[in-house]
């Protein structure tokens, strides 16, 4: 058990982030459920590394709160190799093409950037600058640096398992078909009990509003890449986690 742990977590690096991990490492059933078992965990690296940054800032260098929000955003990026960024600009390019299912899938697999898919990423991280500097200026509680990118791979997760592939190539196929899906869902929850609890002890009550939206989330979604796109690919997955730390850091900051 401890052996799939350990593999699954390197994988887990291995796929989704920017951090070398130059070691082949089998894709069984086992492995790739515990691959995704531990992207959980890769939330909390990457919130944790947020509040590093943020407690080294206020001891240290003092720099202005709108660079400190700029380096939040690059430090995310440079962990997690831009994957979730690419997503969303391919998803960017895909939808606002306005063609049918097909075409829309065929720009997924596109290399190449589009207008839209850069205009697409341009307002989404200045969405997401403008949040981290409202959130570092109002003083919000260090916990939501953690709880949000830990709430956006619970959605991702949520969403992998319970939505069919819209093609039957590509890693996200691939890995759709090795998963247990019973396993992660149960992980899933696992987490964001532990995460609600945390709230609890911490009095941040608005947790609970955050986590139940999230859900709304995952539902919404699930409708619109099914109408748009046919079902899941991995571009849609690095979407949906982009678009669900916007929306949540709206959500805190905007309506909580």
């Amino acid at each position: 058990m401890m052996k799939n742990f350990a593999t699954g977590l390197l994988l887990c690096f291995q796929f989704f982030t920017a951090i070398p991990v130059k070691k082949q490492l089998p894709l069984t059933a086992k492995s790739v459920t515990a691959m995704y078992a531990n992207m959980p965990f890769l939330g909390l690296l990457m919130g944790v590394t947020s509040i590093c940054i943020i407690q080294i800032n206020e001891h240290f260098f003092h720099f202005s709160t709108l660079l400190l929000a700029i380096l939040l955003i690059i430090t995310s990026i440079i962990i997690t190799g831009g994957l979730h960024v690419d997503g969303l600009i391919d998803t960017g390019d895909a939808f606002f093409s306005y063609k049918d299912q097909q075409k829309r899938l065929d720009i997924l697999d596109d290399p190449r950037v589009g207008a839209f898919g850069v205009l697409t990423i341009v307002c989404a991280l200045l969405l997401k600058l403008g949040f981290f500097y409202e959130a570092l200026t109002r003083d919000v509680h260090l916990f939501y640096f953690i709880a949000i990118p830990l709430l956006a791979r619970l959605a991702m997760l949520f969403y992998f398992v319970t939505m069919k592939t819209a093609k039957t190539t590509g890693l996200a196929a691939y890995f759709k078909g090795l998963v247990n899906a019973k396993q992660i869902l149960l992980i899933c929850t696992l987490f964001l009990l532990v995460l609600l609890g945390v709230a609890i002890y911490f009095g941040q009550w608005n947790m609970f509003i955050l986590a139940l939206f999230m859900l709304v989330i995952i539902v919404l979604y699930r409708h619109w890449t099914k109408k748009n796109f046919g079902g899941m690919t991995g571009d849609l997955l690095g979407a949906l986690y982009e678009g669900t730390e916007i929306i949540l850091w709206a959500m805190l900051l905007l309506f909580i």
